[in-house]
């Protein structure tokens, strides 16, 4: 059975003439009529009765007219779809995002989106890294943007690095720390210090450079995978929030959030991986969708640059 014998068929039904059905199609009436007979042969049904000069559905070609529309028409949809994805002007984008992603991309991301392809679908997700890869193998995700230390290189993924984006400590406006030149570690661990989860490698740096007073158990009071709710109790509170910088950008724009002058190791920066599905075709808008995130890593990259030089950076 192929789509062209449903489309014969439906035309039949539609305009109830083989002679009429024929000239909708572009067709010679002998080869409508065979091909109305391979349906039949292969279903091993009759579809159509012959009355004289008229055509009658059997009870059962009723039945195989109402499955036949749908699936013409679901057919048509897809194929639209298809098109539609080829010229960026459709479908749906699926991406799962680490957390510290997630409050740097994800506003942005969906601004863009919304301006520049208001007919694309855009569902972003958060969850663990583990999660997050198997729904990608499943192909619920159509990429993943998460922290680089979050996902082991293997066979199957495409990881692609985004630039890296400077970590500090933050406060609120008028904390006491807020007007000062120059802090130091212990001054710092004397208020409550939140953070998304620390890795091993971020630990260790902390404690080289700043010795057994950076050890995160001593001077780390709360965690939490929302960063807009660090930021929230960093607002109302005495709180320092020990993070990507970006993820605070517009508080830290606006005034309500200032950076704690205090120089981070190298390690303690962010670097951001991009990933896909390695051999997996991929919607042209999902390029338009990593391109983005590699414009923003850049650009954030680039002020924070600016930012060490002002101030003097590590």
């Amino acid at each position: 059975m192929n789509l062209h014998h449903l489309e014969h068929f439906l035309a039949l039904v539609e305009t109830g003439s083989f002679s009429r059905a024929s000239e909708a199609l572009h067709l010679t009436q002998p080869a409508l009529s065979r091909s109305i007979q391979m349906l039949e042969q292969e279903l091993g049904t009759r579809l159509i009765d012959r009355i004289g000069k008229r055509n009658e559905l059997t009870p059962f070609g009723v039945v195989v007219a109402e499955r036949a529309r749908r699936i013409v028409s679901e057919a048509a949809d897809l194929k639209h779809t298809a098109q539609l994805l080829m010229q960026g002007d459709g479908g749906t984008i699926r991406l799962g995002l680490g957390s510290a992603p997630n409050a740097m991309f994800a506003g942005p991301l969906l601004s863009y989106m919304l301006r520049q392809y208001p007919g694309v679908g855009v569902h972003l997700s958060t969850g663990s890294p583990d999660a997050q890869l198997a729904a990608l193998r499943e192909r619920t995700f159509d990429a993943l943007l998460v922290h680089s230390r979050a996902i082991h290189p293997q066979e199957d993924l495409h990881i692609q690095l985004l630039g890296g984006v400077q970590s500090g400590f933050m406060c609120r406006r008028g904390h006491p720390l807020s007007k000062r030149r120059r802090v130091e570690f212990a001054e710092i661990a004397r208020y409550p210090v939140l953070s998304t989860m620390l890795s091993d490698e971020v630990s260790r740096a902390l404690i080289e450079r700043f010795g057994p007073v950076a050890y995160p158990a001593r001077f780390l009071r709360a965690s939490s995978d929302s960063v807009a709710a660090l930021i929230e109790a960093v607002l109302t509170t005495d709180a320092v929030f020990l993070g990507v910088l970006a993820t605070a950008r517009a508080w830290l724009d606006s005034g309500d959030i200032s950076i704690v002058r205090l120089d981070l190791p190298l390690e303690a920066d962010a670097q951001y991986a991009f990933i896909t599905l390695e051999g997996r075709t991929e919607s042209p808008m999902l390029e338009t969708v990593r391109q983005f995130c590699v414009d923003l890593a850049l650009d954030e990259a680039k002020q924070t640059h600016a930012a060490r030089n002002t101030h003097g950076g590590h």
